[in-house]
């Protein structure tokens, strides 16, 4: 009779070794999309677009083309919107999807030269960066997904460190307290993950995503605020069936459609819609959205 062999330890990642790398990578979005963020490719200006159409369809007030049954002289209200850019980078994500629409951006990245990049960036006021002079904000904090609690920024859990950085755009806006866990009327109305969660286990992935759960805003119907996950996404059979392929370069985790499917599920977290991201190189692999909530 056959003896069963034991099976293969999966491979977590490793925080520090994850920074690591990215610290020895340039601080561009050429550098932060590897080598395909240059002008010669459409990645960027594809990715930003399919993420403020996904976006836009599910907070449609965002928009700001005029509703036909409506007339200037009667402009609908707009309250103001709040979003969260998670495993920032240098601010590609804040700069080229989120400022567009929203009013107030928390950034958060455990890169210290990305985030330093994402004020320079600011600084320049290009791309989106020009928003902050319609009377826009955004926040910089310097820490990992698993020590961030977005209801209340500035405390830090399993021991870690949460630091902000830079506030910048208008001074008249009002921010939560970063100390203190926050109104839920004020909650997130969008909380964004793009290519970054591979630097997370499954157990620090579900854990965050409840946390980013309990920080959507809530309205009087209950939630109003989606979380926003957009990865590239392995096949389920890859990794001898384990849905899961380990990056040994960067220490991160690339995870089949499955496997997510199983992490949103153990977060109590419902795939309001799917989106797959059309246009991009054959040889990457698949991007796909899922809006939570």
């Amino acid at each position: 009779m056959a003896t069963e062999q034991p099976a293969q330890e999966q491979k977590l990642p490793v925080f520090s070794a994850g920074v690591e790398y990215w610290n020895n990578t340039d601080a561009s979005v050429n550098g932060v999309l590897g080598a395909l963020g240059s002008d010669s490719t459409p990645v960027p200006r594809l990715d930003a677009t399919s993420s403020r159409l996904l976006i836009l369809s599910l907070l449609p007030a965002l928009s700001t083309i005029t509703p036909p049954h409506h007339t200037k002289s009667s402009p609908t209200p707009r309250r103001s919107y709040r979003a969260l850019d998670c495993g920032a980078g240098i601010g590609r994500v804040t700069s080229t999807v989120l400022l567009p629409l929203f009013d107030r951006v928390d950034l958060v990245e455990p890169v210290r030269k990305f985030v330093n990049q994402a004020k320079r960036n600011s600084d320049k006021g290009k791309e989106g960066w020009k928003s902050l002079k319609a009377g826009k904000g955004v926040r910089m904090w310097l820490a990992g997904l698993q020590f961030f609690d977005p209801l209340a920024p500035a405390v830090p859990i399993g021991g870690g460190e949460s630091e902000l950085i830079a506030t910048v755009g208008s001074k008249d806006l009002s921010w939560p307290k970063p100390e203190e866990q926050f109104d839920l009327q004020d909650g997130y109305d969008l909380v964004m993950i793009q290519w970054c969660i591979g630097h997370l286990s499954d157990a620090q992935l579900v854990e965050f995503l409840k946390r980013s759960r309990k920080a959507l805003r809530e309205g009087e119907n209950g939630t109003e605020g989606y979380i926003m996950l957009k990865e590239n996404i392995c096949k389920d059979t890859d990794g001898e069936g384990a849905g899961q392929l380990f990056d040994d370069d960067d220490s991160s985790i690339t995870r089949s459609d499955k496997v997510f499917r199983q992490v949103f599920a153990d977060a109590g977290l419902e795939i309001i819609k799917r989106e797959i991201q059309q246009g991009f190189p054959a040889e990457l692999f698949p991007v796909v959205s899922y809006a939570l909530r």
